[in-house]
């Protein structure tokens, strides 16, 4: 009996990591753009939640390429790693600094304490979203990759036996 190979996201975990994604930089915008602030701290906020973002995405995928390129290894030693020890230290040096800009601003900062949580809690969003994101467009991809080798070789299979 032959295994069907089953994609790894539901349609449902799919659309809820893009949901959540977008939730939380409406949610950040709506506030910055409504905040009473200067220009400029709106401009630092903005930036730590760039930073932030992009170091979340590419600290995901460093972990799961490192994981991977050991798996990887055992099997064959020439395996070459996709990431250099210097690229996965930036990475989440990176990511360190992102969160250590935002919450020196927001520790700093004169806001209420229910707007300082409002902030925390929507930059926690964005960042476990954009990991959820990621994973959810290299696992798809991977997915339909399989998915069509699999088509494939079913269709050579029953073009032989025809």
């Amino acid at each position: 009996m032959k295994s069907i190979y089953r994609k790894r996201n539901t349609v449902a975990f799919t659309a809820i990591s893009y949901f959540a994604l977008a939730a939380g930089f409406a949610l950040f915008g709506i506030g910055v753009f409504n905040a009473d602030w200067a220009l400029n701290v709106k401009g630092y906020y903005i930036l730590c939640i760039v930073l932030i973002t992009m170091c979340c995405i590419v600290v995901q995928k460093v972990a799961r390429d490192n994981v991977e390129d050991k798996e990887l290894q055992l099997e064959n030693p020439r395996h070459r790693k996709r990431n250099t020890p210097a690229f996965t230290g930036m990475s989440y040096a990176g990511l360190a600094i992102g969160y250590g800009m935002f919450f020196i601003g927001m520790y700093n900062a004169d806001f209420e304490l229910n707007v300082k949580g409002y902030y925390i809690a929507v930059v926690l969003l964005i960042s476990y979203s954009a990991i959820g994101v990621q994973k959810v467009v290299r696992d798809n991809a991977e997915d339909q990759d399989i998915l069509n080798e699999q088509s494939s070789s079913s269709n050579l299979q029953q073009d032989t036996a025809s």
